[in-house]
């Protein structure tokens, strides 16, 4: 029976309470603080040197202004600093998310709290709306960057900034899911941390693994957690990569409310777990067969001109590449991210085939005479051409399909270059921040949050 009963407004007032006390086990933690305090040294590291590249690369744009649409703060300054958020979650913030169950375990209560009147669901729940609080807090350095960047003069385009902290929000949730179901699971917190790193260094693996690759492997490549999160960064907003992080946070999330409770029958929890696997991945492969996209970048670079993309829009045959290139060919990599990748956004029937012709070397031979041949075929027409440039292949598949596209006039994206000086402020992230986050640990530990 459980400890408590009553209406469900003294059920409200427990949750809160519950709610209140997870926040507070938190912040008497060690893990979070330490976390804390390496994470302001890791931005700041990563912002000072970011910056300093920016206005090296700067100085050079100021004095040949074609380069100076290059300058994008969101490529030079804030992806990088926020990788050091990723090397935090990646690494240390597990630790910090198996405290909210695994502790609770090994001191007995979790099973006191389990006698609550409060489902597992609302349980698991708060838990996470108090981890999500934690995440918050150890934004500070990241807004802090955000403040010396503009007193500095810097440019800020919010659409791309939202998207960058969306992505490591989502990145996030989903590694606490995964810490929370490995305490879980396990009977030791080392485990537990073991399991969660398992399943964040594997994903960080598999996106390296399949760098350059095409196929199955490729696309479980661009599916990790980190494949996905680089979108984000790109400042490519994917409907498909939005669903696939929230479908895992919540897959482990409901694994989690499943494991929780200790009575439970194990085949009960195999069978919840398979059901709950089962539905997730449906809603998955739904988002990802009708995947929608949108470009939040400032200069458009994930994008045709508006004009071509109409145009594209509208061919109803299917549109079949074949490229005669070794995946690990740079002329590919660049035939991806320049033409291939809005291809995909904008034909609705497309069709890329890769040949076995591969390179022998950088200045080798290649086994056969086709090698960088890419090869259009529409509607029964074909045509081919070695350019990877979309000036070229664009009009190749406008000539097949028998269109005449006039661009639409747009705004040149000129850059933001700028020389900067960012050392005055590394008192603030490595010696005022770190004693922020010490002596709020030290409070903490003394009774007082």
């Amino acid at each position: 029976m459980p400890l408590l009963e009553g209406p469900p407004k003294h059920h409200a007032a427990v949750a809160r309470l519950v709610l209140i006390q997870e926040i507070r086990s938190l912040l008497v933690s060690p893990a979070l603080w330490i976390m804390l305090i390496i994470v302001s040294l890791l931005v700041g590291y990563s912002f000072f040197q970011a910056v300093d590249l920016f206005s090296q690369a700067s100085r050079t744009a100021l004095s040949f202004p074609e380069l100076a649409s290059g300058m994008n703060p969101l490529e030079g300054i804030f992806v990088p600093t926020f990788g050091a958020y990723y090397l935090s979650q990646t690494l240390l913030l597990p630790f910090v998310a198996i405290r909210l169950i695994g502790l609770d375990k090994q001191s007995g209560a979790l099973k006191l709290t389990l006698q609550l009147p409060l489902s597992s669901l609302t349980l698991c729940g708060l838990k996470l709306t108090a981890m999500w609080f934690v995440w918050l807090v150890s934004l500070l350095p990241a807004a802090s960057v955000l403040i010396l960047w503009h007193n500095l003069g810097g440019h800020i385009y919010p659409p791309e900034m939202a998207l960058l902290l969306a992505g490591h929000g989502l990145y996030s949730l989903t590694v606490i899911s995964i810490a929370m179901f490995a305490a879980a699971i396990s009977d030791s917190l080392p485990t537990a941390a073991m399991f969660c790193l398992a399943a964040t260094l594997g994903s960080w693996v598999l996106d390296f693994a399949a760098s350059g690759q095409n196929g199955l492997l490729g696309t479980l490549g661009s599916l990790s957690l980190t494949g996905m999160l680089r979108q984000f960064e790109n400042g490519l907003l994917s409907s498909a990569h939005v669903a696939s992080f929230l479908s895992l946070a919540l897959l482990f999330f409901l694994l989690t409310v499943i494991w929780l409770h200790p009575g439970q029958r194990l085949f009960l929890k195999l069978g919840k777990s398979f059901i709950s696997m089962i539905l997730l991945c449906f809603a998955v492969s739904s988002a990802l067969l009708v995947p929608t996209y949108m470009d939040v970048t400032e200069n458009q670079r994930h994008s045709f001109n508006p004009a071509d993309s109409r145009a594209l829009h509208t061919l109803s045959e299917p549109l079949t590449i074949t490229i005669q290139l070794d995946p690990q060919d740079s002329r590919l990599l660049d035939l991806e991210r320049d033409v291939l990748g809005k291809l995909r956004r904008s034909v609705p029937k497309l069709n890329i085939k890769y040949g076995q012709t591969k390179s022998t070397g950088l200045f080798g031979a290649t086994e056969s005479d086709n090698y960088g041949l890419i090869q259009y075929e529409y509607d029964g027409q074909r045509d081919q051409s070695y350019s990877n440039s979309e000036n070229e292949i664009l009009p190749i598949i406008y000539n097949l399909a028998g269109l005449q596209v006039v661009a639409d006039s747009m705004p040149t994206y000129g850059g933001h270059p700028l020389i900067a000086d960012a050392t005055g402020s590394r008192w603030w992230f490595y010696i005022l921040l770190p004693l922020l986050f010490v002596c709020a640990g030290v409070y903490g530990r003394k009774g007082k949050w």
